[in-house]
């Protein structure tokens, strides 16, 4: 473990001289002279680098603070995001292609210990073999360690708005033909670990068949799927440990209609065991847009209602609450990613439009209410942030962000936002009454 981390490390210390040098060392390597009795390879060495390997790279830095966040995890403070990724793949042939990505991730001025999706320094982000149709009508399978994103992403999915992201190591096979593709996955998720190199979690495994029919309905996609996941020492409410093995059902339609309208929907159904209690969970989205191209600034209205089963507080041996896997890291119920996809009701309705080139702006309005009373409430990392036995009211509170995003030449991108919070009833009996507010701003390059 420690060679991999040495390994990752001389990566990225060692990236602005490699980025420096390559091009000479090319250039010396291709015109060096060829014995007089063999002729140079066709191209040289030079047009064989550029066509078989490709360098990847990004650096980000995310200033945030925090204003009154009395009921979330993360305390009221300033603080400092970076992270730098690495990359280099080899593909020698058209059916054949090698990748492995480095990655540092850090947080600065973080006033209490980071939790451990914000730090992850020096370590091995992606390392995978691909063989088979890489692009294009055919299979091909993938195995090793990678990023994964079924559908929406809201299940099973890379959080970019995290710092440290998700990986994977997993098998991983797809099929893609004209009417039709299916991915199907075996493999285990990875346990952030900012003390040594990560590694998958243990005893925890998920399986996926995720499908997608171009053809079914006309200028819409739909995509039917399942998963598995299977997990030792869990404990149900009975507080006894057992094993888990949840099974997912699910559909997501996507698609647009005359006059310039969008839409989407994803129902989710989780059944099967969690210690000695039952599954009986259940998640919904229901979305829709509009656009048309007399709109000034490409205006595009848009809503949607997202809900997700809580759990009752019986000890009846049933798990009521819902589990959104892999994909709570990510900020589908903010633009911040302060509440995640569990035991809420939220109703959002917002625009985005581009008022100049280069410039795109997203404002949204949100409110929030509790699925259940006799649960909590809980942050994008499946943490109950607020848990109040007396409450009266499920009412959460309402919220506004923005974010304005401005993309410069050389891949440079430029955003900043803001997200607030006015306290509902349900905040305010369980004494949260000073509201949040979540100012932030990034910039991003990418080689």
């Amino acid at each position: 473990m420690k060679i991999c981390k040495m390994t990752a490390a001389l990566l990225l210390g060692t990236a602005p001289c490699f980025f420096g040098e390559i091009g000479k060392a090319q250039s010396d390597a291709v015109t060096a002279v060829a014995p007089a009795d063999q002729p140079a390879p066709s191209g040289g060495l030079k047009d064989y680098l550029e066509r078989t390997f490709t360098i990847t790279a990004s650096a980000r830095a995310r200033w945030e603070g925090t204003e009154g966040s009395n009921f979330s995890v993360t305390p009221a403070e300033s603080y400092l995001l970076t992270r730098v990724r690495l990359g280099l793949a080899f593909e020698p042939t058209p059916w054949l292609r090698f990748f492995a990505e480095a990655m540092d991730a850090r947080a600065e001025f973080y006033k209490t210990t980071p939790p451990s999706n914000l730090i992850d320094p020096f370590d091995l982000r992606q390392a995978y073999v691909e063989v088979g149709k890489i692009e294009g009508n055919g299979v091909s399978v993938q195995f090793g360690r990678q990023e994964l994103e079924l559908g929406s992403g809201r299940l099973v999915g890379n959080p970019d708005w995290s710092n440290v992201g998700k990986s994977y190591d997993i098998v991983r096979g797809t099929i893609t033909t004209a009417p039709f593709t299916a991915i199907l996955v075996a493999g285990s998720p990875l346990l952030d670990d900012p003390t040594r190199m990560d590694r998958h979690k243990p005893g925890e495994h998920f399986y996926a068949d995720y499908n997608t029919f171009k053809h079914l309905i006309k200028n819409a996609k739909v995509e039917p799927y399942f998963i598995a996941r299977t997990a030792l020492n869990v404990k149900g409410k009975d507080g006894i440990a057992g094993t888990e093995e949840t099974l997912i059902g699910g559909l997501r339609v996507i698609g647009k209609l005359p006059g310039g309208f969008d839409y989407s929907g994803e129902a989710v159904r989780e059944g099967g065991h969690y210690g000695n209690d039952t599954v009986q969970a259940f998640g919904y989205v229901a979305a829709a847009g509009w656009t048309t191209p007399s709109m000034p600034w490409n205006l595009h209205p848009n809503s949607d209602f997202v809900g997700a089963s809580g759990d009752d507080g019986r000890k009846d041996r049933y798990h009521q609450a819902f589990d959104g896997l892999y994909g709570l890291n990510q900020p589908m119920n903010s633009l911040t990613g302060l509440f995640g996809w569990r035991n809420l009701a939220e109703w959002r309705a917002g625009v985005d439009f581009v008022p100049a080139k280069r410039f795109k702006v997203l404002v949204n309005f949100r409110d929030y209410w509790l699925a259940s009373l006799t649960d909590g409430l809980y942050n994008s990392s499946a943490s109950r942030t607020v848990f109040d036995a007396k409450a009266t009211s499920s009412h959460v509170g309402e919220g506004m962000d923005t974010m304005v995003t401005m993309t410069l030449a050389k891949k440079n991108i430029f955003g900043m936002g803001v997200g607030f919070l006015t306290p509902g009833a349900y905040l305010k009996q369980a004494g949260k009454t000073s509201g949040f507010a979540y100012p932030y701003f990034y910039y991003t390059r990418t080689l």
